[in-house]
C-alpha cells in the first residue's frame, strides 16, 4: 500500500522541479525527506550529492515547493515509511 504513496510523492516532486541549465542525464541525488503525520515537509536534505550544486539545490527546492504530500492515514504505516524516507532523484526519469 505504501508504494502507491511513494510513487505519488515522486510524481509530486517531479512536477515541481525546475531543471537547472547544468543538469545532465546520468546525474542523480538522494534526498532525505522528513514529514509530520499530516504529510507536511518539515525537513529535506541531500543524503547523496549529484556532485552538481545547482542540481542538488533544484531537487531540494522541488521538495520544499511540494510543502505537503499525501500519506497513509494509518499511523503505523506512516511511521514505518514516511516519517523519514529517501527519494532517488534522476533527470532521465524526469525528461522524456
Amino acid at each position: 500500500a505504501s508504494d502507491v504513496y511513494k510513487r505519488q510523492v515522486q510524481r509530486d516532486i517531479v512536477s515541481r522541479w525546475s531543471r537547472p541549465p547544468s543538469a545532465r542525464n546520468g546525474m542523480q541525488a538522494i534526498l532525505r525527506v522528513r514529514l509530520v503525520p499530516t504529510g507536511e515537509v518539515i525537513d529535506v536534505s541531500v543524503e547523496q550529492s549529484s556532485g552538481n550544486e545547482a542540481f542538488d539545490r533544484s531537487a531540494l527546492l522541488a521538495v520544499e515547493r511540494s510543502e505537503r504530500f499525501q500519506v497513509p492515514s494509518d499511523p503505523s504505516l506512516f511511521e514505518k515509511n514516511f516519517r523519514s524516507f529517501t527519494v532517488l532523484f534522476r533527470p532521465e526519469d524526469l525528461l522524456l
